[in-house]
């Protein structure tokens, strides 16, 4: 069973499809147009909506720490970004290939428990890191 929500934040729609153990946060330019400004605090506005309503969903808590789910929001929204501009900078097929593949994994961003999301502890062991990270952003 699944159900979605959207999020209006600051005139942006930001769709969340939860289903069990996971979230799936879909359109990617709004969240990256939300998070342009305030990074930090609208992160952890979005976490804490997001993770409130999974508990009214699924009648558990996510098990994903807010810092961790925010890593990986950034990870995958800066990324995407960062893979378009180095298509537009480097003509070569192979880099064109890579940046694609890159953009396309970040139109949907799934944060999951460690059970179905093979990622978690990379995402866990950089949360660690989310004030220095937060510096260069």
């Amino acid at each position: 069973m699944q159900t979605e929500k959207i999020y209006e934040l600051m005139g942006c729609k930001i769709p969340v499809v939860f289903t069990n153990q996971l979230i799936s946060i879909k359109g990617p330019a709004d969240l990256k147009k939300y998070l342009s400004e305030d990074i930090d605090n609208r992160s952890a506005v979005l976490v804490r909506h997001i993770k409130k309503d999974y508990f009214d969903f699924a009648n558990k808590e996510l098990l994903v720490t807010d810092d961790s789910m925010i890593i990986e929001i950034w990870g995958h929204i800066f990324a995407s970004h960062i893979a378009g501009a180095i298509k537009n900078l480097v003509q070569l097929r192979l880099i064109e290939d890579v940046a694609d593949f890159v953009i396309k994994r970040g139109d949907v961003i799934d944060c999951g428990e460690s059970e179905v999301d093979s990622n978690r502890k990379i995402w866990d062991i950089l949360s660690g890191f989310k004030g220095i990270i937060l510096t260069f952003m």
